[in-house]
């Protein structure tokens, strides 16, 4: 593992490259066609909704911005129930901002829940468990872990949850946007995966003992954290102004920010001469230009069984949701449906393998993917 020592972005205009190696420039397949499935609203109203989780009953979570958790229950009954999260701050990309259940939620009935805390000037990336009940939604909020350095921005959190069993987690942390060197300082939380038990502990045997929260390092703003039945971890994140990836992440390793990118700044500056560094991990995948990705799921279920272990991802500025599709050597890409076009910020698959996409914005809701009935 390499760590590259922070430098500031480079500003002249005459070392910037044409980055063509963008397989979302191409006109691309629609992976299910028009007649094999059904699209159904399941809520309506929603308000800056950031993550939807489908519960071991059924039950459907959808946790949102200002605190709000939405419950629907098989019957499709929807009920609402406001969290006092300690220091909430909703500003930019901030709020509530994913949950999991535990690994022992059947003897606990507790939940994972990240969310940004703080004000203008200060604020981080906290992780919480509370105690739920479809009766009276998320109580008994404990900390579990936080990130050892707050920010002045409102952005870039990360914050996706991740299960790895016996009680371990991951959770992805952004760069800040304005700290993009923090992805290479050890000493730093952000621009990370990290790796942490329920009861806030650093994982054993860490990669790296001297900083033993840390998983993995060099993410700008890592979005969609799954892992697929063979216990491999996948990621998505979003790049600059292009340089959207997906990575398959290892513990110990080095993703690259802001050594190597395949975009360059908002600016048009060039970020980084390299977009390939020894001791760096390459994308799997990369989109130039950005359809800047909000989360990922892999499919299993028996609804569309032409789905099952591919991934779908979900993209905000491409309105889109996508079906990747990996054979060990190279991962590509086609559109998963055609009917739906807007901003998706989440995207889950239910106990009879429906796909629930959920849209952004302050008038979102909930969609339900159907195969067609025969």
């Amino acid at each position: 593992m390499k760590v590259f020592k922070p430098f500031k972005p480079l500003l002249l205009a005459s070392l910037m490259v044409l980055i063509s190696t963008s397989i979302n420039a191409k006109t691309l397949e629609t992976f299910l066609s028009g007649d094999e499935y059904t699209i159904g609203v399941v809520v309506e109203n929603l308000a800056f909704p950031k993550s939807i989780e489908v519960m071991p009953d059924g039950n459907i979570l959808i946790a949102q911005r200002d605190g709000e958790l939405v419950l629907i229950n098989k019957s499709k009954e929807q009920k609402r129930f406001s969290i006092t999260f300690p220091e909430l701050y909703t500003k930019g990309q901030g709020g509530w901002l994913d949950v999991i259940p535990t690994n022992n939620f059947d003897v606990t009935s507790r939940l994972l829940l990240s969310y940004s805390k703080g004000v203008d000037d200060n604020n981080k990336l906290v992780v919480l468990s509370g105690l739920y009940s479809p009766e009276n939604g998320i109580t008994d909020l404990k900390p579990v872990f936080e990130v050892n350095k707050a920010k002045d921005t409102p952005v870039h959190y990360g914050a996706k949850l991740l299960s790895l069993g016996n009680d371990i987690y991951l959770v992805t942390s952004g760069d800040g946007f304005d700290y993009r060197e923090d992805a290479q300082r050890m000493t730093s939380h952000m621009g990370k995966v990290l790796g942490f038990t329920i009861n806030g502990s650093p994982l054993d045997n860490p990669p790296f003992p001297e900083h033993p929260f840390i998983f993995s390092l060099g993410h700008r703003n890592p979005q969609g954290l799954v892992k697929t039945e063979k216990g491999v971890i996948y990621l998505n994140e979003h790049g600059p102004d292009g340089g959207d990836e997906i990575n398959r992440v290892s513990r110990g390793k080095n993703y690259g920010w802001p050594v190597v990118t395949l975009g360059v700044d908002y600016s048009g500056a060039l970020i980084s001469p390299f977009n390939t560094y020894t001791g760096m991990e390459d994308p799997l995948l990369n989109w130039t230009p950005s359809i800047a990705p909000s989360s990922m799921a892999v499919y299993q279920g028996n609804a569309f069984p032409q789905l099952n272990e591919k991934f779908i991802v979900t993209a905000l500025k491409a309105q889109r949701a996508f079906v990747i599709s990996n054979d060990g050597i190279k991962m590509t890409e086609q559109l998963l449906l055609d009917k739906v076009k807007t901003r998706l910020r989440d995207v889950a698959i239910d106990l009879n393998g429906d796909i629930l996409l959920l849209t952004d914005g302050e008038q979102a809701k909930l969609i339900r993917i159907s195969p067609t009935k025969m």
